[in-house]
């Protein structure tokens, strides 16, 4: 389809398929019957990939997932990570110390994401960091809204996002941006510019969910239930809380890291990643 139909069915669309024009390539071999040069071109084509199962860059915090009919629902609004009169278990703040122990390893992991990867249903456990650790996991948090007060994370390692915006819904994010280019936005009430150079999809994490009974008191283990996708919608509070508000995202959406094992568990299917397919 021509490209001002494809804009305005985006969300039909599966698949992309690029063709570059007509290009000179220079001839080494048989030049006698080909000549010096021959016109060619090549085409490409990419999607979204099966549903994830195996996950990777996710921040070191947690959601909780209670028992029916209180379990978490795709679309909603959460409040991720409780303070000090809603934590899981005593001396547990929904911290996971699978970045490291301390409190720094906290900020760096949420604001770069961990170095590891995690697949649904395998026995995989990672201990939990009691305390509050709320400023470090505001710093984390903030550094993805161009806020690197008190911290130190630098903005070129863990940049912000493009649009910085407080308050708005995944919705409200995507249609802030110029679908012609990723990089620029054009509804001024949506949109705020970062000072610093940003990543588009910064405000866009993994974060394992986990069970509310899978919490002990103090330093312990968890199990992770599966994961979620969340739009970071508000910069995290301060004081003791570090709170912030997420939404979980109810439609596919392609992560970047991240892959598919054929001897696991089903994926997710809203999370998924580029594929280059032919």
């Amino acid at each position: 389809m021509s490209e001002a139909d494809a804009r305005a069915s985006a969300a039909n669309i599966r698949f992309v398929q690029v063709t570059t024009p007509q290009s000179a390539i220079g001839v080494s071999f048989a030049t006698m019957v080909l000549g010096s040069s021959k016109n060619l071109s090549a085409t490409a084509t990419a999607g979204l990939s099966v549903p994830l199962n195996v996950f990777c860059n996710f921040i070191p915090l947690s959601v909780i997932d209670y028992d029916p009919p209180f379990v978490m629902t795709p679309g909603q609004t959460y409040t991720i990570r409780a303070n000090t009169g809603g934590s899981p278990s005593p001396g547990n703040y929904q911290i996971l110390a699978v970045a490291g122990p301390g409190g720094v390893d906290v900020g760096f992991g949420i604001g770069a994401g961990v170095d590891a990867c995690a697949e649904v249903g395998a026995t995989y456990y990672v201990d939990t960091k009691p305390g509050l650790t709320a400023g470090k996991v505001r710093t984390g948090i903030n550094s993805r809204f161009d806020d690197y007060g008190g911290s130190q994370l630098d903005p070129a390692v863990e940049p912000p996002d493009t649009n910085v915006k407080e308050g708005i819904t995944k919705d409200e994010y995507l249609a802030a941006r110029d679908t012609g280019n990723s990089s620029t936005y054009h509804n001024p009430t949506l949109y705020q510019a970062p000072t610093h150079q940003g990543v588009a999809d910064r405000r866009i994490v993994l974060i394992p969910i986990v069970k509310l009974a899978e919490y002990d008191q103090g330093r312990g283990t968890v199990r992770f239930d599966r994961f979620g996708a969340f739009f970071l919608k508000t910069k995290a509070s301060g004081g003791n809380g570090g709170d912030m508000q997420a939404e979980y995202i109810d439609d596919a959406f392609a992560v970047g890291k991240g892959r598919y094992n054929p001897n696991g568990l089903a994926g997710d299917p809203v999370i998924r990643t580029p594929v280059l397919y032919k």
